[in-house]
Parts: C-alpha cells; sequence; structure tokens
C-alpha cells in the first residue's frame, strides 16, 4: 500500500457497490440478471447458468490465483457487456433496496471543501446515477466513470490511466477508495497511487482524519 501525503491528495476516487454503500439485495440482483442472461444465452436452465458462471469463475480464480470479477467472467464466457448493462438496467431495481443516506453525505460533502470527488465503478451510468441519486449524492460528484468509458472492467490499468489522465495530476494527488484491494486498489497501488480499503460507510472518516479534517 501506498501511504499518501495529505498535503498533495487533490482528487478522491471513489468505487461505488460495496464502498458508498453496502445492499446485499442490489448485489444479489446483479449476480441473478449475470445467472440468467449466461442460460439464455446457452438455451439452459437458471440453475445450469449458475453452474456454468460459477464454473468459470472458479477456473479464472485459479489461473489468476484471485478472485475474478462478475464482469471478467462474463468476457470470459463470451458475454458481450453492453448486452449485460442492459439488462441490469432492466432487473436491478436499487429503488427497492436503497435510501438517502443523510450520514453518507455529511460525510462526502466535507471533503468537498479540500479535494475534489470522483467514482469508478464497472456498473453503467444510468444504474450508477440511479444508485447516487437514491443515495442523495448525485450531485457532490465532478464526475463518474463507468463501463461505458472504454468497456473494459475493473482492474484495468490502461483504464485507470486514462481516468487519471482525463482529470490531471501527479500519483500522488490522487486518493483512490474501495472495498475490495484485488479490484479497486491493486493498480492504484501498483502505479504509486495512495488507496484506502473500506468496508462501511463509516470507514470513510479515515479519509477525514487522513486529511487533518477531523483529529
Amino acid at each position: 500500500m501506498v501511504l499518501a501525503d495529505p498535503r498533495q491528495i487533490r482528487s478522491i476516487i471513489f468505487d461505488l457497490d460495496g464502498t458508498l454503500y453496502v445492499s446485499p439485495q442490489v448485489a444479489q440482483r446483479i449476480q441473478t440478471t449475470a445467472d440468467e442472461l449466461v442460460a439464455s444465452t446457452r438455451g439452459v436452465s437458471l440453475a445450469e447458468g449458475k453452474s456454468l458462471l460459477c464454473a468459470a469463475r472458479r477456473r479464472q480464480s485459479e489461473n489468476e490465483d484471485e478472485e475474478p470479477t462478475l464482469s471478467r467472467t462474463l468476457q470470459e464466457l463470451g458475454i458481450d457487456l453492453a448486452d449485460f448493462h442492459l439488462l441490469l438496467q432492466e432487473k436491478v431495481q436499487p429503488e427497492r433496496f436503497l435510501s438517502n443516506d443523510p450520514v453518507l453525505y455529511a460525510l462526502l460533502d466535507s471533503l468537498r471543501d479540500v479535494c475534489d470527488l470522483y467514482v469508478y465503478t464497472n456498473n453503467n451510468l444510468p444504474l450508477a446515477q440511479k444508485i447516487l441519486a437514491l443515495l442523495g449524492v448525485e450531485d457532490l460528484f465532478d464526475r463518474v466513470y463507468t463501463i461505458e468509458f472504454d468497456w473494459q472492467p475493473k482492474p484495468s490499468q490502461q483504464t485507470l490511466e486514462r481516468i487519471m489522465e482525463d482529470i490531471g495530476g501527479p500519483p500522488d494527488s490522487f486518493l483512490f477508495v474501495g472495498d475490495r484491494p484485488h479490484v479497486d486498489l491493486k493498480v492504484a497501488d501498483s502505479l504509486g497511487v495512495p488507496t484506502l480499503q473500506v468496508t462501511e460507510t463509516s470507514d470513510l472518516l479515515q479519509i477525514h482524519k487522513m486529511l487533518g479534517i477531523i483529529p
């Protein structure tokens, strides 16, 4: 892990799912949509589609020594990510599970006094925007980088470098925040970019301590 120099941090880039909110129900809807898509493209039952996806993820995990993302597993099976994300927009329905989060808003809003805030997610733009709106924080970010940016899911060094170039600034002026080290933070860490792992909303207070906003 690269340690941050709080005097240099100008841009904070957050993962979305599992970082700015945690919802087992939303995660399950995403997984079920993937299972259904595999089943329909293979012409098999839902149970068989789920089994095919699990087997593909297991193979990738053995080959790469770490658990692959759902997006990369679908690519391994020849699934077009654009098709997957069209289905996600229809089926996930985050409004059933998410609501305004005033604590999250307060934590993020106080960071805007010292840094620009961004989101970088494997999710698609319409769904990411809907989730941020449901949480009540959609207006706090300078930009939301989603799968449509270049259709390369995390972890992708090429995409991360493009995002940093788009925002502007040296590596030590960024802070990447996410819940999955091998997906959200590993590539940033390899490039000398400060990172922070979180597991729940209250962990975001670590950023405030890091930047000297609170003692």
